[in-house]
């Protein structure tokens, strides 16, 4: 018979194994994304996966050191030069309500949240508690990424490039 911490392991890897199938399914490569089996021995619990997939859709990541004394909170700061490109042209206040996307995501299996901040160069991403299941994160990060790429299409649009019209029709019709 399975443990309970035995049973943990499971789940954490199959949430590892969905968050990659997702990055799959959206078009990115996941093969050279680290090994998807959790092992509390080697302290792979999942957050790995998902760090790598801010930096597979986004760019640059860092995470901030925590402070001391404050509960479990893990901050990471995207910076993501698309962001910057949409800024440089439109308000704050218009790419926000643009990007169809939640500012809090909580986890279905856990306490834990993804809190989501539009910065000047990127992202500011706040994980409140230890969530263990990182695929409700990744999904709400990749739906971002493809709103993202829509609002550069209509840029380039706006821009008059004659290829992102045809782009933003297709967009469009799908």
């Amino acid at each position: 018979m399975f443990s309970a911490e035995d049973c943990q392991i499971i789940q954490c890897s199959l949430d590892n194994l969905f968050a990659l199938k997702l990055l799959h399914d959206a078009g990115y490569r996941v093969s050279d994304m680290g090994h998807w089996v959790t092992d509390y021995a080697y302290e792979n619990v999942g957050g790995d996966i998902f760090f790598m997939a801010m930096e597979r859709l986004f760019g640059a990541c860092a995470e901030e050191q925590d402070e001391e004394g404050a509960y479990d909170i893990r901050k990471f700061v995207i910076l993501c030069p698309d962001v910057e490109a949409l800024l440089g042209m439109f308000t704050k206040e218009w790419v926000e309500r643009q990007l169809t996307w939640n500012k809090r995501v909580i986890c279905d299996w856990t306490g834990a949240e993804m809190m989501i901040e539009l910065t000047k160069v990127g992202f500011l991403i706040e994980i409140h508690e230890s969530p263990f299941f990182f695929n409700q994160f990744v999904q709400e990060l990749i739906q971002i990424r493809k709103s993202i790429d829509k609002l550069l299409v209509y840029t380039q649009y706006l821009k008059g490039n004659r290829g992102a019209r045809y782009a933003a029709f297709y967009r469009e019709v799908q």
